[in-house]
């Protein structure tokens, strides 16, 4: 009995959680696009390279119209115009290396695709910083 009573119990805790980055209209966005850069890093296909490139471009596209939560909430260190601009900026270079990433695809040059595709790690790291709070 107590065997089924621990696992009724964390996932009653789990359901009670606060929601994650991930429950919002932009996390699901991000979450695509993190599905899609992970997908193309390790792919040797160039069509499917490049079809996942615009999967993670339409990600962008849809999620650099949205609000990060921790500026929405006043919780990033800019005014809520300067971070929307630096947000805007970054998501706007990430499409730019996207696009970048599609043209190498379609080319078959999966050398500039590796090399298009190491900077994003580091920019995403850089972007989770500045627009998500630590969980």
């Amino acid at each position: 009995m107590k065997t089924l009573l621990f696992p009724l119990l964390a996932m009653g805790l789990l359901a009670l959680s606060p929601l994650h980055a991930d429950d919002t209209p932009l996390g699901e966005q991000m979450e695509i696009l993190n599905d899609a850069y992970k997908a193309f890093r390790r792919t040797d296909d160039a069509a499917e390279g490049a079809k996942l490139a615009r999967e993670a471009q339409e990600a962008v596209l849809k999620g650099i119209a949205m609000t990060p939560e921790l500026v929405e909430t006043g919780g990033h260190q800019k005014s809520k115009e300067e971070a929307m601009a630096d947000y805007r900026h970054q998501m706007g270079s990430l499409f730019v290396t996207l696009c970048e990433i599609e043209q190498a695809f379609l080319a078959k040059d999966m050398d500039k695709v590796q090399e298009l595709i190491r900077p994003i790690r580091d920019s995403k790291k850089a972007g989770h910083d500045a627009f998500m709070e630590d969980e």
